[in-house]
């Protein structure tokens, strides 16, 4: 009996240019879910007095951000929330696009 030969094994491009497109946005969006999420926390310390510090800072950040974009009329754990909504929203995203194997 004849032995039959395995096809030939096409090599596999895991490095194409659309691949790390991907990797890099779903980097990007992370790094941006994370910096929202900073924002988010540094929101509500800001409603509390007795925050630290620096998560305080981070709430001042932010109330400028909000201020800029016109959101300063809503109450402050109304911000903290849809800051929070928009952080999962990023977050979300940034596992959707992610380059799968």
């Amino acid at each position: 009996m004849a032995e039959q030969s395995a096809p030939p094994i096409q090599p596999v491009h895991r490095f194409s240019p659309g691949r790390v497109a991907l990797l890099l946005l779903s980097v990007l969006l992370f790094l941006g879910a994370a910096a929202l999420g900073l924002l988010s926390l540094g929101l509500l310390s800001a409603l509390a007095a007795n925050g630290p510090l620096w998560l305080r800072s981070l709430g001042a950040v932010a109330r400028t951000l909000i201020e800029t974009l016109g959101l300063s009329g809503w109450s402050g754990v109304t911000q903290a929330f849809t800051m929070m909504l928009l952080t999962s929203l990023l977050a979300a995203l940034a596992a959707y696009v992610k380059p799968r194997p």
